[in-house]
């Protein structure tokens, strides 16, 4: 069955594009370009994500959102400190 390899693609791609910002904002303390509103309604989302991912036993969706709610964490985190 091919649907749990696009499944874990999509969870890789999906996750990946939010390590260089949250490694970025540390990395240069600069949050200027980033809203908070915004990254916190993200935020939601992703646990959200993750809670449905827990609630249905898909592993994809687990791991996606595990990763998706820690980077956004960074990024909020790094907002709240150096914004």
């Amino acid at each position: 069955m091919i649907a749990p390899y696009v499944g874990y693609l999509a969870a890789f791609l999906g996750t990946v594009c939010w390590i260089p910002q949250a490694w970025k904002a540390w990395a240069s303390r600069d949050t200027s370009g980033l809203s908070l509103p915004s990254n916190l309604m993200f935020l939601a989302t992703v646990s959200l994500w993750l809670a449905y991912g827990v609630m249905v036993g898909d592993w994809p969706l687990i791991l996606a959102n595990i990763c998706a709610v820690t980077a956004v964490l960074v990024i909020v985190a790094a907002k709240l400190k150096f914004g």
